[in-house]
């Protein structure tokens, strides 16, 4: 199962990416840099949190969020 979950993220992860660079006018780049330094990288690597299991556009609102603090 745990190679699902790692599909899933490999899928996932550049569909966040995409959200930032159209929504916040970041270079690729600078996307992946956000997603992987914010405090959600880690629970989106945890498969007992099953935050894989979210749609990219809920987890890009997570590190927006999280951003705006």
């Amino acid at each position: 199962m745990a190679d699902t979950h790692h599909l899933v993220k490999t899928i996932l992860i550049p569909q966040i990416a995409e959200l930032l660079m159209k929504n916040k006018a970041l270079s690729e780049d600078e996307a992946l840099r956000t997603i992987y330094e914010s405090p959600i990288a880690p629970l989106l690597e945890d498969d007992t949190m099953g935050l894989y299991g979210q749609s990219a556009f809920y987890v890009y609102e997570l590190i927006v969020d999280e951003k705006k603090d």
